[in-house]
């Protein structure tokens, strides 16, 4: 007896916020920008893409466009996405150091994440 599937559709585990905020999140992690452009588009059809559109000032047919696979988004559409998505755009180092202020290396300290280190 044959094995009997039925077509995944990601909107049908995109109906509460805390799994579109999982879904994102897992985007994000996955550093890939093919996905989180693809992952904003389905969270904007999940959420209604007209009513997305309201919100951010994006046209119905950018959001199409720009959200999916192959899609390339600017800066600016990205901040506004995230941010009616309920997240603020920031950027953090990969190797989780943070480089300290101007004054801070030439006191010779460096800030590390949660902590403030003396350099040897």
């Amino acid at each position: 007896m044959p094995l009997k599937t039925t077509k995944f559709d990601v909107q049908d585990y995109l109906k509460t916020p805390d799994q579109q905020a999982a879904y994102l999140e897992a985007a994000l992690e996955s550093d890939d920008p093919l996905f989180i452009a693809a992952a904003i588009g389905d969270l904007a059809k999940a959420r209604g893409v007209s009513k997305f559109s309201r919100e951010t000032g994006l046209s119905r047919e950018a959001i199409y466009r720009t959200f999916r696979a192959g899609g390339n988004p600017t800066l600016d559409t990205l901040t506004k996405a995230t941010g009616v998505l309920g997240y603020k755009l920031t950027l953090a180092p990969k190797n989780r150091i943070v480089r300290a202020s101007a004054i801070g290396r030439l006191s010779g300290q460096r800030a590390t994440v949660g902590k403030l280190k003396k350099r040897p």
